[in-house]
């Protein structure tokens, strides 16, 4: 049996979260329906990734690409099995028994081939942005490490007022 969606609302001002429980009678009237029990969480909602890192990232796969033996998607998808992995998989249990049923039983090569396009394995895209900050040094390390020249991180490449949050 595939378990049930789940109901997801966000807010960021007491006008949003206001107007998430004037719907929220409906919500859980037709969840109690659906699965008889229901639980009702609060919480601090963290960041995802912003689209400045997700920028960064992929800018960085492409300077490597000129300077390295891989194209800009083979340095992705290294750049997510050896780094955005071993982050996810240490901050959640569920995230870490998935990634076992999934690529356990996996060559090396073929996991790789997973992290690309178009298998796409989702990665970076579950993180937060205190995650893709060190996913993103991680990345800056490695390939630095190996003589590779990128878009200076402090700068960006663009205005660093749009980059607070990355490494």
């Amino acid at each position: 049996m595939s378990k049930p969606k789940q109901y997801v609302s966000r807010a960021g001002t007491l006008q949003e979260a206001l107007a998430t429980v004037a719907k929220l009678a409906g919500v859980v009237t037709e969840a109690i329906g659906r699965w008889g029990e229901v639980e009702i969480i609060v919480r601090k909602r963290e960041k995802r990734r912003s689209w400045e890192q997700n920028k960064l990232q992929r800018l960085w796969c492409k300077e490597a690409a000129t300077q390295g033996d891989m194209d800009a998607e083979e340095y992705r998808g290294y750049c997510k099995y050896h780094f955005g992995l071993r982050i996810l998989c240490r901050d959640s249990e569920t995230y870490r028994q998935a990634c076992k049923q999934v690529l356990g039983g996996l060559t090396y090569e073929q996991r790789l081939l997973l992290m690309q396009e178009p298998h796409d394995y989702p990665v970076t895209r579950g993180m937060t942005t205190v995650q893709k900050r060190e996913y993103l040094d991680l990345c800056w390390q490695h390939f630095t490490g190996l003589g590779f020249r990128l878009t200076d991180p402090n700068l960006k490449g663009m205005d660093p007022a749009q980059y607070k949050e990355a490494a």
